[in-house]
């Protein structure tokens, strides 16, 4: 056993603090990594502090949880039976918040090593790729295929250099923050519309020539706003929820989605830990493409990591995340 150090999450009433912890020897199949700094899934994360461990997956009651799910340190003990790491690899792993993580490794574990190139601070967040890759490889993305993504959190603007990966044309960003639009340009977008200001819809179909957008990503924590995600899909268009918001949405059955002949599609990778003949895509194939994109620098997180602080601020941090919209974004903890 060794002392260490991680973040607990309380719901009720929203609090999060630094805490001390023991972490123990790493077993048969197990790898001990030092991490050297943790990612904030914002919107996740959030909904925890705000409606509860529900909204983000875990069971109801439990009062007190450390969570996270994007870590990047070097591994510095490995139990029998470990092949494929050593003492010494730059990982990347799925552990929560922390200065320690205990993986337990196996073909299907949330381990990756971190490439040649690609920072601490950017490499966590192939956590988050795997959610937006998942998102453009469910809406089967062509060449000069137009794309309106609408809330430009990390996910959202990860989307939207996918889909500029992918090929597609126009990229519209929708947000009602200029400072996240104008990171949305950096990230490859076409065109900005800043929904505060201006008419969403008219604005996409000016764009796309009285089409609308033939693939409309959701990647906002507003639920409400699928409505409005309809309304700028053209005929026969596809609407990719790859956000997590919380909360109901109202929609019109017939305009839209009956006249339209829209498809809505969800997306949140449930069992695809194993590639099936009918989708080879697993969460770890997706993870190791965003982080070879990240080496090659078609991926880039720099200008959208806001803030890197000693993990001593995390409960002041997520204060600012639960209560400020503006002046933040990617968000990192040192360790």
């Amino acid at each position: 056993m060794s002392s260490a150090q991680r973040l607990m999450f309380s719901s009720s009433p929203p609090k999060v603090e630094l805490e001390s912890c023991e972490i123990s020897t790493p077993q048969a199949g197990q790898v001990l990594v030092r991490n050297a700094c943790t990612q904030v899934s914002a919107g996740s994360e959030a909904n925890f502090l705000r409606f509860g461990p529900q909204s983000y997956g875990l069971p109801a009651g439990t009062s007190r949880a450390n969570i996270g799910y994007m870590t990047v340190g070097h591994i510095i003990a490995v139990g029998s039976g470990v092949e494929g790491f050593a003492v010494g690899d730059h990982v990347t792993t799925g552990a929560p918040h922390g200065t320690h993580a205990l993986v337990d490794v196996s073909p299907t574990a949330a381990i990756e090593r971190v490439p040649g190139g690609v920072s601490d601070e950017a490499a966590g967040f192939a956590s988050l790729g795997d959610v937006a890759l998942h998102g453009v490889r469910r809406a089967g993305l062509q060449i000069d295929q137009s794309v309106a993504v609408f809330g430009l959190g990390i996910v959202g603007q990860l989307v939207l250099q996918l889909a500029r990966c992918s090929g597609a044309y126009p990229l519209i960003a929708i947000d009602l923050l200029d400072e996240r639009l104008e990171l949305a340009r950096i990230s490859g977008a076409t065109h900005m519309i800043n929904a505060s200001r201006e008419d969403v819809v008219q604005r996409v179909r000016e764009i796309t020539h009285g089409a609308g957008a033939e693939v409309v990503f959701h990647c906002a924590q507003a639920a409400a706003i699928l409505q409005s995600t309809m309304e700028c899909a053209a005929d026969r268009g596809t609407v990719v929820l790859t956000g997590s918001p919380p909360g109901n949405a109202t929609i019109r059955l017939k305009e839209e989605l009956l006249r339209k002949e829209l498809v809505i599609t969800g997306t949140y990778e449930s069992g695809l830990t194993q590639p099936h003949v009918y989708w080879r895509w697993t969460r770890r194939r997706n993870r190791l493409a965003c982080l070879r994109l990240m080496a090659s620098g078609d991926l880039q997180l720099k200008h959208l990591i806001t803030h890197v602080v000693p993990a001593e601020r995390a409960p002041a941090t997520y204060d600012m995340m639960l209560n400020e919209s503006k002046g933040w974004l990617g968000i990192v903890f040192k360790w």
